[in-house]
């Protein structure tokens, strides 16, 4: 049984090589290391493929966007299960082969999805352990709202997961007509609903806020995401609405149902209502111009946030029509996909 560790590379510090470096001291029959990177860095190339490891397994490719690099390097991986790593975050190596020692007693365990433990989460003043509770239930409900009540960064995107999901979530992802920020958010959301995720005693992944660390730097990474979508800042407005909406289509899908027995309605529902609640007291009125689209923006979240019962379809629509005055070809292929599923 093997675990694939997938780092897409973009960072060209001596501190993101030496993550690798460590991790190519892992055992090749039980590890690979797959190492995408696309910082265009001669030193880094020439530095990294002096690297003499069976485990590491490097690619060095043109930048293409944050986007497209975690997807091609999946594609890439052989393992059974894979792990993405962050070039500014570690991994130890006990808790690593702890994981793998989990897997491979549980691999035959269908119902099982992702394998992962404690995390230390970094930020620039502070650290502190962070532990899931309860994503271990049969109930994918109650494994949904235990990834909620636990109140933390998306680390369970950073879980060993089997490598046939990851691939699914991910080629599913690649469909999606717009490349948002909080899409991370729905891959660990596929992953709560699509099996149990079991997890060792012991601290497996460093994760570093970095970039994410604070509101107005999390704000600028989000809006730069909607402008590389050719999409005016005004759309971040309804950020954790579309987040929510997503979700809500996706898990109530025949598409989803088809791979994983759930309630789809409780499941739609309790996405739904959870990211409906950042969207109503996440605060992201900075920044913006007037423009038809501001007022139309405004208008949306004015309307929604004053209704009792939300209607999926009906907001997708309403939505469709501030997309539309910004890029009509991608409202329709919005439209068009989330109204198909």
């Amino acid at each position: 049984m093997k675990i694939s560790l997938i780092i897409p590379s973009n960072r060209k510090s001596y501190s993101a090589m030496a993550r690798i470096l460590e991790c190519a001291s892992l055992d090749p029959s039980r590890f690979e290391v797959i190492v995408r990177d696309n910082s265009e860095d001669e030193a880094k190339r020439a530095l990294l493929s002096s690297i003499d490891s069976p485990t590491l397994r490097l690619f060095t490719v043109p930048n293409r966007g944050a986007f497209e690099n975690p997807i091609e390097a999946l594609r890439l991986a052989t393992g059974d299960f894979i792990l993405f790593l962050g070039d500014d975050d570690w991994l130890s190596a006990r808790g690593i082969e702890q994981l793998h020692a989990l897997a491979a007693r549980e691999i035959d365990d269908a119902t099982v999805a992702c394998f992962t433990g404690t995390y230390l989460i970094q930020t620039s003043t502070q650290s502190g352990l962070f532990r899931y509770p309860d994503l271990d239930s049969d109930n994918a409900a109650k494994r949904v709202a235990s990834y909620f009540e636990a109140k933390a960064p998306n680390v369970l995107y950073y879980s060993a997961v089997r490598r046939s999901l990851a691939t699914f979530c991910f080629s599913l992802l690649e469909q999606l007509p717009y490349k948002f920020s909080y899409h991370d958010q729905l891959i660990a959301m596929l992953y709560l609903a699509l099996g149990r995720t079991l997890q060792v005693d012991q601290v497996v992944y460093f994760y570093d806020l970095g970039e994410w660390e604070t509101s107005e730097k999390s704000l600028a990474k989000d809006r730069a995401m909607y402008v590389d979508a050719g999409l005016p800042l005004e759309i971040d407005r309804l950020h954790w609405l579309l987040c929510g909406m997503e979700g809500g289509f996706l898990l109530n899908s025949v598409l989803l149902s088809e791979k994983r027995t759930y309630d789809r309605k409780e499941l739609s529902d309790l996405w739904f209502a959870n990211m409906f609640t950042r969207f109503k007291h996440h605060y992201r009125e900075t920044g913006y111009e007037s423009s038809a689209i501001n007022e139309g923006s405004l208008k949306l979240k004015a309307k929604w946030i004053s209704e009792s019962e939300v209607n999926l379809s009906e907001l997708l629509f309403d939505v469709c029509e501030i997309l539309e005055k910004a890029d009509p070809a991608g409202a329709e292929r919005y439209f068009k996909f989330w109204s198909s599923l």
